[in-house]
This record gives structure tokens, sequence and C-alpha cells, in this order.
């Protein structure tokens, strides 16, 4: 059921350029980072992996729900037997399949290099499966992307804080909070093939995407079902 979905979801992202449209802009981000002195890759990479498997799959999730409440799709899982958490589970695995190739090419575009590769595909898996699941969960309630432009706008300033924590632009005791940020254990992963990140520091950024994900998924499964198949407001 989950094979059917994500091959049915492929195609029609496909024909209406969704996904080609993602790639691209994975491919505009590695020309991007080409363009910067190697000096800076160690700051310039995580940023754009970050942002294209994370907060582009957030928003290209949340738009395509939109599209598909409009033209009843979502509505129908409602009335027949197709198993809706199949629906969440399929989205989820489909942007994963689409992140991994499109982190690869930031990174070896970008850096002209594969050397470190396996981490920064680790971090993109688990990173890519906890927003887009985020993304499910906050845009289930929405119906265009007007109203989801404010959520939006929000997880994406708090998902590229912890780099200026991280850098060492933010300080105060206060802003040890923004390790909880799922974003956080993330650049770890994305960092490793740039500076020697500990493989405990690895292990435990990974088990805390795990945690994230598991959390990701329950607020999806639950807000999914409220808003967009039963219709609540």
């Amino acid at each position: 059921m989950i094979g059917r979905l994500v091959r049915t979801d492929f195609k029609v992202g496909t024909r209406g350029y969704i996904y080609p449209i993602y790639l691209l802009i994975a491919l505009a981000y590695g020309l991007v980072v080409m363009a910067f002195p190697e000096q800076y890759h160690p700051i310039i990479v995580p940023i754009f992996v970050l942002i294209e498997p994370g907060l582009v799959g957030f928003m290209f999730v949340g738009t395509g729900i939109f599209a598909e409440k409009k033209d009843g799709t979502i509505g129908a899982l409602a009335v027949t037997p197709l198993e809706w958490r199949s629906y969440i589970l399929a989205k989820t695995l489909l942007m994963v399949l689409v992140s991994l190739p499109a982190a690869a090419l930031i990174m070896g575009i970008g850096t002209r290099s594969l050397n470190g590769l396996s981490y920064v595909l680790a971090g993109t898996f688990l990173v890519s499966i906890v927003y887009t699941l985020l993304g499910i969960a906050v845009s289930s309630k929405y119906h265009d992307l007007d109203d989801y432009f404010v959520p939006l706008l929000g997880v994406m300033v708090l998902s590229l804080l912890p780099f200026a924590h991280y850098h060492g632009y933010l300080t105060n005791e206060i802003w040890k909070v923004l390790y909880a940020v799922p974003s956080y254990p993330a650049l770890y992963f994305f960092k490793a093939p740039f500076e020697e990140i500990s493989m405990n520091t690895l292990m435990w950024s990974g088990f805390a995407l795990i945690i994230w994900s598991g959390i990701a998924y329950h607020l999806a499964r639950i807000r999914f079902y409220k808003y967009a198949v039963e219709g609540l407001r």
C-alpha cells in the first residue's frame, strides 16, 4: 500500500514539476556553495543542506497537502478503506528519497568532493523524516500558503538559530535551550565532513533525531486526522 502511494505521489509530483523543482533548487544551492572560497564550506554547506531537506521539505509537503485538500484527495480518506497512516508514511518516505540525492548534489557540486558524504546522508535521512512529519502536522490545519506562511517562517527562524549558537554568536546560558531544536543534532552530521565530530556525539545526535521523529509522527498522526481527514477547524 505504501509503495503504491509513493509511486503515485511521485508521478503526480513529477508531472506538476514539484520534485524536479526541488532538485533544481538543490543544484542551485550547490552552485552557490561552489562560488564561495573553500574555507567557507564548513559554514555554508551545513546551512544549505539543512534548508533543502528540512525547511524546503517542510514547505513542499505543506503545499502538497493544500493542493490535495482542494482536489478532494484527502477528503476521500474519510470514506475509503485507504489507511490514512499509510498516507503520512508514504509522504515522509517520498520526501526522504528525494532529499538524499538533493543533499548529495549540494555536497558533491558545492565542494567538488564526496568525502564525508555518508555523514551528510545519515543526517539528511533523519532530519528529513522529522521536518516532513512536522510539516504534515502543522500544515494539516491550514488551507493555503498565506495561512501557512507565519508558522513556516517561525520554524525557519527557530531552526536556523542553532547555527548562530554553534558558532558562538548566542553565548548566554539561556540559549542552551536550542539543543532541543531538531536542527541542532542534525548540524553535527553536516559538520562532520569538515571538522572532527566524535562518534559519541553523532550517536547521541542520531538518537535525539529518532526521538524527534517519534514526537513528530505522533503530532502528524493526531493533527492530520483531526484537521485534514475529519475536516475539523
